[in-house]
C-alpha cells in the first residue's frame, strides 16, 4: 500500500462525498516558493447577497441585454443599489431593493433606427448569506448550494463592469486591440480571464491572458476573397457550388450593416449565401402603374439608390423575412466584427493563433500583472458596493519538485531525466527492440519533388539509427512506391503486394510519406487499420523531415515503429513505482471527444487500461454516444471487457484500479461520481472479484499559471521545472487535488495539469499519489521526455483521436467504421 502521511491537527471533515484531503498536503521533494496568478481578496465586508431573476421579453442575446440593463440602473429602485448582472437571468445586489412582488418595466433601449422597446421583470430569488462561505472556506462547514450561488454572485460582480464594455465569451472578455489576422476571414483578439476560486481559507481571483477566434469584420465582399482563398475579388468570377458552400459555412449567422443606405444602423442576420450571382437574382417590382415587373439586383441598386454594382459576380448575404429572402450585395455589406468564430481553425490557422499567443512565462506574468491592473479593481464601484478588495500582487504558493526516476534501459543501463528530458544514445538500447522483417515505403508525393535518392538516404539513416537503439532490421532497403492521394485502398494493396512478393511474408509495417498530414492521413489509418482484410501498421512522416533527415528525427519515428511492432522503449526499475508491482494493478485512462462546433456527429468514448506491472502496455476501447454528451454511458462495459483482458493475459484479475479520467468540469463531479465511478464498481462485481479504485479526474483546461522565483527553479524556457507540485494556499479547501507540472517547457508558458480525486479506497498520502503519477508520466512510448498528462489519459486522446478519422471527412451520420474494441491496441500505442 503507498504509505499514508499523518494527518493533520484537526480530524478530516465529512464535507462532501467527494474525497477529502487526507493530510496536511506533500512533504517529499525539494521544498521552494512560485508565483501563482491568483490574486487574494483581502477584504469582502458584505454579509448578504440579494439575488433576483431577471426576464427580458422578447428574448435577447447577452451582449445585447448587458446594454438595455444599463437603462435598468437608471430606475429609481436600482439606481443607488450597483446591482449587477449575468446577461441572462440573474442579478445581485448588497442591498435589499424591497421587491416583494414582481417588478415591471417597459425599458427602451437607445439607439437603432426604430423603436426597441424591452418588459423587463425582476423578482426576489433569495437572500444568500456569506457566513456559510466563510464557514467552508475555513473547513468547518459543508461546501452548501449557498456557497456555490454565493462564488457565482461574487464572480458575476468582479466581472460586471468589464464585460459591459467589451465582448464576453464565457468567463473572459475580449477586446479588437492587438488583434492578429489568422486567414481566410479570421482573426485573433486578445483579452482577460477572470474567475473568483475558493482556496484554503480564502477566495481567491484567478486572472490571467485570454485569446479566442473572432469572425473578422469589414466588407462582405472583401472577406469573400478571403474566405475563398482567391487572390482578387475577379477571381471570384464564375464561381461554382463549392464555393458557396464554403462561403455559407462562414458567414452564416455572422451579422452585418449596409453602407449604402447612409445613416441606417440596422444589424442583419445572415441567414443563407445566395447560390447565384446578384446579377441572375430577380425579384418582383411594382410600378408605378401598379404592374409588377422582374427586375435584377443590379438593376434595383441602380434606380434605386443610383448605385452601379462593381461586382454583379458575386453572391448575396440573405437574410430571412416575413415574405422570404431578402438578398443584398455582398459589396454594399459590412460585416459587423466582435462574434466569436464557431468553426474549427485550420492547420494554417492554429499555426498563426500559437505562434501569436506563445509567450515566455516572464512576459505572461508581466502582461497578467498589467491586465490586473487595467481592470482596476479598487476604482470598480459595483465592487466597492459589495466591500470587495484584490491584492495587486500575484499570491506566493509553496511548491516543491520532486525526484525524477531513474529511467532504465536493457542491460540496467538507466537515466535520470534532466529538465524533464533524456536523449537516446547507442549506451542506452530499448528494453525490448523488435525484429522488423517484411516493410516498404508509400509515397504520396510528386517523384520530382521528393526523388528516390532522398528517400534512400533517409531510410539508411533511420535502419541504423533504429539498430544502434536495439531494433533489428533484416530488411535494410525495403521496396519503394509513388502513389496519388485519392486512391488509398489501391495504392496500399499494391504496396502490399511489393512487400509480400520481396519478404514472402505479410507486410509488418508501411512508411507513408505524404505532403501534409491532410485528408490522406485520415483515409490511410481508417483503410489500413478497420478495412483492409488483415490489417496493416502504417508510420506516418512528412516530406519536408525526409528530405532534412537527421538521427533525432529517425529516433523519434523509432520509438512509435518499435512501439507499433510490440516492443517496449524504457521502463522505470522494479521498485520506482511500489503501488504498480506490490499487487496487480491496473491503470485506466479514459477521454470523451465531442464534434466540432457545427458538426453533427456522434462522440466519441476512449477507454485505455495497462496490461503489465511497468503501465508500459496497453489495450482500448472505444464506444460512440450521443453528440456532446460527456458521461461515458457504456463504462461498465468498457471496463469489464478490460478486466476479462487483464485476466487472460496475467492470469490473475487486478486488485487495484487507479482510474484517470479527462475532461470533466467540476459541475460535472456529482454526476461522475454517481454514474461513471458506480460503473467502475458495477464492473468488478459483474466480474465476481473486489478491487479498491481510486478515480482521479484530470483537467488541463484550466488558467492556473506558476512562475518561478529562483534561478534553481527555473529550466531553460524560463518555467518551472519538471516535476514541480503545489497542493496548498490556492487548492480547495477541503478535497484532494494537486497542479503537477511534470513536463519540461518548450515554448511559451507550460500548463500545470490539476488532479483532483473524486474516490480513494487505496488510501493514498498526498505524497504517494503525486509522486506515482510524476513517475508514470516517465513511461510514455512516443518519446524521451516526460509528459504533461499520465500516459493512460494521454493513449486515451489518441484513441479517441484516430476514431475521429474512423468516422471519414464530411461524415454526417457519425457512424463509424468499426466501434468494437481494438484489439490490437496495445502494439499501436
Amino acid at each position: 500500500m503507498p504509505p499514508k502521511q499523518s494527518s493533520p491537527s484537526k480530524p478530516p471533515l465529512e464535507l462532501t462525498q467527494i474525497a477529502l484531503r487526507p493530510d496536511a498536503g506533500g512533504r517529499n521533494g525539494r521544498h521552494t516558493e512560485v508565483l501563482s496568478n491568483f490574486y487574494a481578496i483581502t477584504k469582502l465586508k458584505v454579509d448578504t447577497i440579494w439575488h433576483y431573476d431577471v426576464s427580458i421579453t422578447p428574448d435577447i442575446p447577452a451582449e445585447k441585454a448587458r446594454k438595455l440593463w444599463k437603462e435598468v440602473e437608471k430606475l429609481p429602485e436600482l439606481a443607488n443599489a450597483k446591482t449587477t448582472f449575468d446577461g441572462k437571468a440573474n442579478a445581485y445586489s448588497a442591498v435589499d431593493l424591497k421587491i416583494d412582488r414582481v417588478f415591471s418595466r417597459k425599458i427602451e433601449l437607445p439607439g437603432g433606427a426604430k423603436k426597441n422597446e424591452f418588459v423587463v421583470k425582476i423578482s426576489k430569488v433569495a437572500a444568500i448569506n456569506l457566513e456559510e462561505l466563510h464557514r467552508f472556506l475555513r473547513r468547518e462547514g459543508p461546501v452548501t448550494p449557498g456557497c456555490l450561488t454565493a462564488i457565482q454572485a461574487l464572480n458575476i460582480n468582479m466581472s460586471h463592469k468589464i464585460f459591459s464594455e467589451s465582448v464576453a465569451v464565457g468567463r473572459s472578455a475580449f477586446t479588437p486591440n492587438n488583434r492578429v489576422d489568422l486567414g481566410e476571414g479570421v482573426e485573433k483578439w486578445e483579452g482577460v480571464f477572470q474567475s473568483i476560486r475558493p482556496g484554503q481559507g480564502r477566495l481567491y481571483a484567478n486572472i490571467d491572458v485570454a485569446s479566442t477566434a473572432f469572425y473578422k469584420g469589414g466588407n462582405a465582399a472583401d472577406l469573400m476573397v478571403e474566405v475563398a482563398k482567391r487572390r482578387n475579388v475577379n477571381e471570384l468570377n464564375g464561381f461554382d457550388r463549392r464555393d458557396v458552400v464554403g462561403l455559407q459555412k462562414h458567414f452564416k449567422q455572422c451579422s452585418f450593416t449596409v453602407t449604402h443606405r447612409g445613416g441606417d444602423s440596422r444589424r442583419y442576420k445572415v441567414s443563407e449565401v445566395s447560390m447565384q450571382p446578384a446579377s441572375r437574382i430577380t425579384f418582383d417590382q411594382e410600378t408605378n402603374g401598379g404592374k409588377k415587373v422582374k427586375v435584377s439586383i443590379p438593376q434595383y441598386y441602380q434606380t434605386a439608390y443610383n448605385l452601379r454594382l462593381k461586382f454583379p459576380f458575386l453572391p448575396c448575404l440573405g437574410v430571412r423575412g416575413r415574405e422570404g429572402t431578402m438578398y443584398f450585395p455582398a459589396e454594399v455589406c459590412s460585416i459587423v466584427p466582435g462574434k466569436r468564430y464557431g468553426g474549427k481553425l485550420n492547420e494554417d490557422q492554429t499555426t498563426a493563433m500559437i505562434k501569436s499567443t506563445t509567450t515566455r512565462p516572464h512576459e505572461r506574468s508581466q502582461r497578467i500583472n498589467g491586465l490586473c491592473s487595467m481592470l482596476d479593481f479598487r476604482n470598480n464601484e459595483y465592487m466597492k458596493a459589495f466591500g470587495m478588495e484584490v491584492a495587486r500582487e500575484m499570491t506566493p504558493v509553496p511548491a516543491r519538485v520532486l525526484q525524477a526516476p531513474q529511467v532504465q534501459y536493457r542491460n540496467n543501463t538507466s537515466v535520470i531525466p534532466q529538465y524533464g528530458s533524456w536523449q537516446l544514445n547507442p549506451s542506452r538500447k530499448m528494453v525490448e527492440g523488435k525484429t522488423l522483417t517484411s516493410w516498404g515505403v508509400l509515397v504520396y508525393d510528386k517523384e520530382n519533388y521528393l526523388d528516390k535518392p532522398r528517400i534512400y538516404n533517409f531510410l539508411r539513416l533511420l535502419v541504423s539509427t533504429l539498430q544502434e537503439n536495439g531494433m533489428t532490421i533484416t530488411d535494410p532497403n525495403p521496396p519503394i512506391m509513388y502513389s496519388q492521394m485519392g486512391v488509398v485502398d489501391k495504392s496500399v494493396e499494391a504496396m502490399v503486394s511489393m512487400i509480400e512478393q520481396k519478404s514472402r511474408s505479410p507486410p509488418e509495417l508501411i512508411l507513408v510519406i505524404m505532403q501534409k498530414k491532410s485528408q490522406t492521413y485520415s483515409a490511410i489509418k481508417t483503410y489500413c487499420e478497420t478495412n483492409h482484410r488483415t490489417g496493416v501498421m502504417t508510420q506516418c512522416a512528412l516530406s519536408k523531415h525526409i528530405s532534412k533527415a537527421n538521427k533525432m528525427y529517425c529516433g523519434n519515428i523509432g520509438l512509435k515503429i518499435n512501439t507499433k511492432l510490440g516492443g517496449v522503449n524504457n521502463t522505470l526499475r522494479n521498485d520506482a513505482i511500489p503501488f504498480l508491482t506490490q499487487l496487480p494493478t491496473m491503470i485506466i485512462g479514459a477521454d470523451v471527444t465531442h464534434p466540432a462546433p457545427g458538426e453533427i456527429k456522434p462522440s466519441v468514448v476512449a477507454v485505455v487500461a495497462s496490461m503489465d506491472c511497468n503501465s508500459f502496455r496497453y489495450t482500448g476501447r472505444l464506444k460512440v454516444q450521443g453528440s456532446r454528451v460527456e458521461v461515458i454511458d457504456e463504462l461498465k462495459s468498457m471496463v469489464y471487457d478490460l478486466l476479462m483482458t487483464f485476466k487472460g493475459r496475467n492470469k490473475v484479475f487486478p486488485q487495484r484500479i487507479l482510474f484517470y479520467r479527462d475532461g470533466v468540469s467540476e459541475g460535472q463531479y456529482a454526476e461522475i461520481m454517481q454514474k461513471e465511478v458506480s460503473a467502475v464498481k458495477q464492473a468488478c462485481e459483474q466480474a465476481k472479484i473486489r478491487v479498491d479504485v481510486t478515480f482521479c479526474v484530470v483537467k488541463k483546461r484550466h488558467h492556473a499559471r506558476f512562475f518561478p522565483r529562483k534561478p534553481e527553479d527555473t529550466d531553460k524556457s524560463g518555467n518551472c521545472v519538471a516535476g514541480t507540485v503545489v497542493d496548498k494556499v490556492i487548492t480547495h479547501p477541503t478535497e484532494f487535488d494537486f497542479y503537477l507540472q511534470s513536463h519540461g517547457g518548450l515554448q511559451g508558458t507550460s500548463r500545470p495539469t490539476l488532479y483532483h480525486v473524486l474516490l480513494d479506497e487505496n488510501g493514498f498520502g498526498s505524497d504517494g499519489i503525486q509522486e506515482l503519477t510524476y513517475r508514470l508520466c516517465h513511461v510514455y512510448a512516443r518519446c524521451t521526455k516526460t509528459v504533461s498528462i499520465v500516459p493512460a489519459v494521454y493513449y486515451a486522446h489518441l484513441l479517441a483521436y484516430r476514431a475521429r478519422h474512423y468516422q471519414g471527412e464530411g461524415s454526417e451520420t457519425g457512424s463509424m467504421a468499426s466501434t468494437s474494441s481494438l484489439d490490437n491496441f496495445d502494439s499501436s500505442v
